[in-house]
């Protein structure tokens, strides 16, 4: 999808805009920032005339709890 400089300025200018104005306060607005702010680096991308969907971002992080054996570990290092 192309998109033309003037419109992905716009848009990473709104995308930074409601992220500077997000108040986190629970997960859902924590999965929101994160989604956002791979909104600005993909639009970045478009915008230096790369192809935002094949940059690299870091895995999202896990949800829920650790493994058992997992928590076991860590309560028993020393």
């Amino acid at each position: 999808m192309s998109l033309s400089k003037r419109c992905v300025e716009t848009l990473l200018d709104l995308a930074e805009i409601k992220l500077s104005c997000l108040e986190i306060t629970d997960r859902e607005d924590a999965r929101e920032k994160e989604l956002l702010e791979r909104c600005i680096q993909e639009l970045r991308a478009e915008s230096e005339g790369q192809d935002g969907r094949t940059l690299s971002f870091q895995a999202p992080k896990r949800r829920g709890r650790r493994p058992k054996h997992l928590q076991y570990h860590e309560l028993h290092a020393a």
